[in-house]
């Protein structure tokens, strides 16, 4: 099957039957959900979009395997054009919903591309384990599916490790092998959008300590595996829910879960690292090679949503007549500067692209990785001065229903418009977008979704010192002190300027870098 359309991907949904819980009962079909239709609905025009004459020469590519075209997220770059070519596709992609999709199909596919390109890692346990990597890239590549991704255990006690749990099948773990593959139990969250997607890939989000080989797993299977269960959160986006009235929400809600296995058999052909001894191992040294690529379409999607606040803050601002008051220029000043920072960064990523020994093309890292660590500090201020410029506006903001009133009408028109030249239905729908990104519960999730998108930020920062190449750095400050005997020291041609020479990522592949060791007790300290 080459890249679908959206009709293609409902269809695929309606003859699945995942076992879902939403709000204590059993959803049979999520298409006639009504909680899922609208997310569905703007999934499947991004299916659309990449059939569509003005997009597909860079929404898809041509396959190696059967020459139909496929998504541009699963192209494994070769050139400089090769990148350019995927950049504009994940903004594209970012665009349509103005960044507040994280878990679009895009990023899984980039995702499952990332361990096509480590297969070599994952054969160090056997050439099996790395085939069977190449064959589920290919797999989601060729019939150009939907996945979600299960990466965290469940918050239960942090102290300890998965092993020293009370029950040792509170996380997900190998139970036993069969002739047939694993057999896993537990739980692992957080499956964001699994109800409408078609499979899971599971994997240890930040690395193994020692003694959890048996939670050490890798594998992709289909949201529909008999055992695998998603109890939904509540819904940040309750109906009924009109469009003009919650314009994101209404369209956007991506729902969280838990995904309860219960003894659910992983077959062998899915399996990438099996849970065995020395499983452990194998993920704390997988690294994150691919991690650049990744990070493209994760910017993308940030970069997408700054540009849609900047634009937000100005309108309200004009609307109510604020843009001539210097402390409001200063901080719509405040956040230009900050996205052309995030364009400068997914832009320029290009111009610092190397190519590696594997003959694959990647972005700048350190770049990329940088802005990251800024995304929550950016994204929270940038919500922040929204809230500040509309002030009490949000409160007196009539609904849709209000408008059709013809009792009120006249006065909402009167004393609910805006400057001169913006009428009250206008600023109104203004607010009322303005309310559902920065206030309402819909908000709330997007803001705690991006300030933990990559995992503890705090860690996150940390690891990027620790593993950032100091040595030109330090080098600046050794030429600044200068030689006893007065000699001037010559000026490196490897000056910090200079794009990063290529070194193997040791991060682990779904965190910041491996566990070597326990969390330390309170009264040990």
């Amino acid at each position: 099957m080459p890249a679908r359309s959206g009709a293609a991907y409902v269809e695929s949904l309606k003859k699945s039957a995942p076992c879902v819980y939403l709000g204590g009962r059993r959803v049979r079909d999520v298409t006639a959900e009504p909680i899922f239709q609208e997310p569905i609905r703007a999934i499947a025009e991004q299916y659309d979009m990449q059939l569509d004459p003005a997009y597909r020469d860079i929404m898809t590519y041509v396959s190696p395997s059967t020459g139909e075209p496929v998504s541009t997220s699963f192209l494994i770059p070769r050139t400089r054009e090769d990148l350019v070519k995927k950049r504009k596709h994940f903004k594209l992609r970012a665009d349509h919903n103005f960044g507040f999709m994280g878990r679009a199909p895009d990023f899984m596919n980039q995702f499952v591309t990332g361990w096509h390109l480590m297969a070599d890692r994952f054969a160090r346990a056997g050439a099996r384990f790395g085939e069977n990597a190449t064959r589920y890239y290919e797999h989601v590549r060729e019939r150009d599916l939907f996945l979600t991704h299960m990466l965290i255990n469940p918050q239960i006690d942090r102290s300890k490790t998965s092993a020293q749990q009370e029950d040792p099948y509170l996380h997900l773990g190998r139970v036993r092998e069969t002739s047939e593959g694993i057999v896993v139990r537990g739980a692992k969250m957080l499956g964001t959008m699994a109800p409408i997607t078609e499979e899971v890939a599971v994997i240890p989000f930040g690395g193994v300590p020692p003694g959890d080989d048996a939670y050490a797993l890798v594998f992709g299977i289909p949201t529909a595996t008999p055992g695998l269960t998603f109890i939904c959160r509540e819904t940040v986006a309750p109906l009924p829910r009109s469009r003009f009235d919650h314009p994101l929400s209404s369209r956007f809600e991506e729902m969280d879960c838990i995904a309860v296995f219960d003894d659910v058999l992983i077959p062998w052909d899915r399996v990438m690292v099996d849970g065995s001894p020395g499983s452990g191992e194998i993920i704390n040294g997988l690294g994150a090679d691919f991690g650049a690529l990744l990070n493209v379409q994760t910017t993308a999607r940030m970069l997408s949503q700054l540009e849609f606040f900047c634009g937000l803050a100005m309108k309200v601002a004009d609307a109510i007549g604020i843009t001539g008051f210097l402390h409001v220029q200063e901080k719509l000043g405040e956040m230009l500067s900050h996205m052309e920072v995030a364009r400068a960064v997914f832009y320029g990523s290009e111009a610092m692209a190397q190519q590696l020994p594997n003959g694959v093309w990647v972005p700048g890292g350190p770049g990329l990785r940088a802005f990251h660590l800024q995304t929550g500090k950016i994204y929270s201020r940038f919500v922040e001065i929204v809230q500040t410029l509309a002030a009490g506006g949000f409160f007196y903001a009539p609904s849709e229903a209000d408008l059709g009133s013809p009792e009120i009408r006249p006065y909402i028109d009167r004393y609910v418009r805006g400057r001169a030249g913006v009428p009250a239905e206008e600023r109104i729908a203004l607010f009322k977008l303005a309310w559902d990104a920065t206030g309402e519960s819909f908000a709330q999730r997007m803001a705690q979704y991006v300030r933990f998108y990559s995992g503890d930020p705090i860690r996150l920062t940390a690891g990027f010192y620790t593993q950032y190449d100091k040595v030109a750095l330090l080098e600046v400050v050794e030429r600044a002190l200068g030689r006893r005997d007065g000699q001037p020291i010559p000026v490196s041609l490897d000056n910090p300027g200079a794009p990063i020479p290529y070194q193997p990522d040791t991060r682990g592949m779904a965190g910041t870098y491996a566990a070597t060791s326990l969390p330390v007790k309170r009264d040990e300290r």
